[in-house]
């Protein structure tokens, strides 16, 4: 037996070997056909989420273009006037300045019989020559017949000398039909059609935009109002291959893909498959659609207006999402090579990916998660948000967006604590979610900010009323916290897509409108978003632009308004009053901009101007004549407004004995124990104290007690109810006695007739303001005081 070859005990001792090469090239070979599906499969899914990138670039890039139409529409629907031809080309050419793809813009104002001559005289004035409305008729003009209404190019980016002017849109049957799709939806309508005035080269049709436009303030809710209201249309043509090329220039398109958009399924394209595109970006790459279907191709759709142009992507030839297989074959060579460690090493990548992915599952869970309410955060919100635009995008679904503002919960944290505030947070949190189906999303997106998604509603615009209606009801309910029981609100803003917008920035910043409409409503309530909240925010912010520059290039001026001793009628001083010169609106009086000076923070430096210019004039007046300057709660934050006081009293030499300031009652309501001690201050080197517009704020006898008041001005309301409200008399009367017995004086403000003055007489005022007594003037103005002041109230 020992010279015979035994395969057993040989077979058992290389077992192992033979084993781990058996299993090393079943690996190998699994492993390469593995990877090479892999490889598919990845390049398949970075090929069409680089495609849906492109297409997405593609449409934001054209949704500009088409925003830059509706801004222009709003320069015509938001004026009382008729828009110049100036102005249109001034307009239109910032609008499309820089932005190549837009042959031309006009305007198409919509024209009846007995209008037709007025527009043609107005056209020739304007210097188009010879302008008249013409119809086109095969590759020429003819003079328009007599017909009930026309849609005359009257205004156009286009030379003056050009015979597009006057062209009729209404005997053209397509564009015609575009108009009234236009007009009848309330929306844009876009035609694939070939300009009268092709460009040298262009071989392919056009894109014509439509814009319906509106008569200013007048309805659109239903077809006949908007068929009755249309004061016109703006027209757009686009040469759609530069506008692409351009889109796809500007934002860096990726050149591991090649686009082709074809034009929209139409009665003249019979067939898609055999249709050429309207724009490729690689001449080399396969131009017909059933060319492009035969291998890797992305679908999608380009968006312009109302009509849908049909996007083919397939990835370049030869580019990195061409699938090779080069780690296919690598795989399996290094497997046959080196089988035993690329088992092993399989086994512990694969243990190891596990347990990383584990680990950043765990992460990105909790990343998304606010810690304090348990609710996803704003980085899972917009995450959920981008989501839900692509399904509305593929199936057409709506959705809302819900921006929620805690109202008065700032005073939760600052009375009760920020261990109050979080558990009123906490509790929130659960009443809305209370409130909300299980598809909805909430989320906090930080602070007493809270957003939600809703889908899925038959009528979005009246399901999101009604959820904000529910949520607004439930937060009013009080809550109770350790020993208190506190009641707040919420104010909501609504934004619905694809109503307002398409994409997310849109939607946030026309729910945050919407809440800030909210807020300046009276707060606990909801509002859901209008265009007019996004011209009102331009305004807005020309305004504060405005203000900025004026404070930057002093264009502030003061105007004085005396007050008089009502027993003598002797003039005792003067109230500061700011006015804003501004370069084209004139003179603006300061409730027009005090309050966004406020808002801003602007208050404080233009304040501060106004008292050391009240100081400075007021030093060259008689030594008994005093000067008020009214300080905004918003100064009273600031901790130098003190020094700013004593600065201004020292450098224009006026005794603090003659300034007197005037406080408003929502002071008293914030930060008492230092404005109360800020007050002292003031009190300590001489200056007086006024509470202006007693009785319209938060009037409180515990104001008047705890704060060192010298005088209280009572509001005009009061005295211009003096003739006819017996009521009014008695409160003022009321007021009299109890600053007699608080050792304080009483002015009256806006007086403004000879019964007002001798009333206030006879019930004890102290002194009188008002129209009657002198209106606001500038200090150049301000006349001598007369010898005889009681004669002049007499006579008056």
């Amino acid at each position: 037996m020992i010279g015979r070859w035994r395969p057993l005990p040989l077979f058992r001792l290389y077992r192992p070997a033979l084993v781990a090469a058996s299993l090393g090239v079943l690996f190998s070979v699994v492993g390469a056909a593995a990877v090479a599906r892999w490889e598919d499969r990845v390049n398949r899914v970075e090929f069409e989420s680089t495609a849906e990138t492109e297409a997405i670039v593609m449409q934001n890039g054209m949704n500009e273009y088409i925003s830059r139409l509706v801004a222009l529409r709003t320069l015509f629907e938001s004026t009382n006037e008729d828009v110049t031809r100036s102005e249109f080309e001034t307009f239109a050419g910032r609008l499309f300045e820089r932005h190549p793809g837009m042959l031309r813009v006009a305007w198409l104002p919509r024209v009846n019989r007995k209008e037709r001559a007025e527009y043609e005289a107005a056209a020739a004035a304007d210097g188009v020559s010879g302008y008249r409305i013409k119809s086109l008729q095969g590759d020429g003009f003819a003079t328009a017949p007599q017909e009930d209404e026309y849609f005359p190019v009257f205004y156009s980016t286009q030379p003056k000398t050009s015979p597009v002017y006057g062209m009729d849109y209404a005997t053209i049957p397509d564009r015609y039909a575009a108009i009234e799709r236009a007009r009848d939806g309330d929306r844009i309508a876009a035609l694939r059609t070939r300009l009268y005035e092709p460009r040298e080269g262009d071989q392919l049709p056009n894109v014509l935009v439509v814009v319906p436009v509106y008569a200013k303030g007048t309805s659109r809710d239903t077809v006949a109002d908007r068929r009755r209201n249309q004061a016109g249309v703006i027209v757009a043509a686009f040469d759609l291959p530069l506008l692409l090329r351009a889109i796809r220039t500007t934002t860096a398109a990726s050149p591991a893909i090649s686009v082709n958009v074809y034009p929209p399924f139409t009665g003249q394209i019979v067939s898609l498959e055999q249709s050429l595109p309207d724009f490729s970006s690689s001449a080399t790459a396969p131009q017909s659609m059933a060319d492009v279907s035969k291998g890797v191709h992305w679908s999608g759709n380009l968006r312009i207006g109302d009509t849908d142009w049909q996007v083919r992507a397939l990835p370049t030839a030869g580019g990195p999402l061409e699938t090779a297989y080069d780690r296919a074959l690598t795989v399996l060579v290094v497997g046959m090579l080196l089988t035993m460690s690329l088992a092993s090493y399989l086994v512990l990548a694969s243990r190891n990916s596990r347990r990383l992915s584990l680990a950043n599952r765990r992460v990105l869970e909790l990343a998304q998660t606010d810690i304090l309410t348990g609710l996803p955060n704003r980085a899972f919100f917009l995450a959920r948000l981008d989501e839900i635009n692509r399904q509305m995008r593929e199936d057409g679904l709506t959705f809302s967006i819900l921006m929620l503002d805690l109202d008065r919960f700032k005073n939760v944290n600052d009375s009760l604590g920020h261990g109050a505030g979080d558990l009123l947070l906490r509790q929130v949190a659960q009443r809305l979610k209370s409130a909300l189906r299980q598809s909805d999303v909430l989320a906090r997106l930080g602070g007493d900010e809270f957003a939600i998604i809703q889908e899925g509603c038959d009528d979005q615009r009246v399901c999101s009323a009604e959820l904000a209606g529910r949520i607004a009801k439930l937060v009013t309910e009080p809550f109770l916290l350790p020993g208190h029981r506190v009641e707040i609100g919420t104010s909501i803003g609504i934004a619905i897509a694809p109503e307002h917008g398409s994409n997310q920035e849109q939607l946030l910043r026309k729910a945050d409108l919407a809440l800030y409409r909210s807020k300046a409503a009276g707060r606990n309530c909801f509002t859901i978003y209008d265009e007019a909240m996004s011209a009102e925010l331009e305004a807005r912010n020309m305004l504060e632009g405005d203000l900025r520059d004026a404070i930057a290039r002093c264009q502030f001026e003061l105007h004085y308004q005396p007050f008089v001793d009502v027993a003598s009628g002797q003039r005792c001083g003067f109230e500061a009053l700011v006015r804003w010169r501004h370069p084209t609106r004139g003179l603006i009086p300061p409730d027009q901009f005090i309050p966004l000076a406020e808002e801003t923070g602007l208050i404080v430096a233009l304040g501060e101007w106004v008292l050391r210019r009240a100081c400075e004039d007021a030093a060259s007046w008689p030594s008994d004549a005093r000067v008020a300057v009214n300080l905004s709660p918003v100064q009273f934050k600031e901790a130098e407004l003190f020094d700013v006081i004593c600065a201004a009293l020292g450098d224009s030499g006026l005794p603090p004995e003659r300034l007197e300031i005037e406080i408003t009652e929502s002071v008293l309501l914030e930060r008492g124990i230092e404005n109360h001690a800020f007050m002292e201050r003031l009190k300590s080197i001489g200056i007086e104290l006024a509470l202006d517009d007693f009785g319209t704020g938060y009037s409180s006898l515990s104001y008047l007690t705890a704060f060192p008041f010298d005088k209280i001005k009572i509001d005009k309301s009061f005295i211009s109810n003096l003739s006819h409200r017996p009521h009014s008399s008695a409160i003022i009367s009321s007021i009299v006695t109890l600053a007699r017995g608080l050792d304080m004086s009483v002015t009256a403000e806006g007086v403004e007739t000879s019964e007002q003055f001798e009333r206030l007489k006879g019930l004890g005022v102290n002194f009188a303001q008002g129209y009657l007594l002198g209106r606001p003037q500038p200090i150049e103005r301000i006349a001598p005081e007369p010898p005889v002041a009681g004669s002049r109230l007499d006579a008056a």
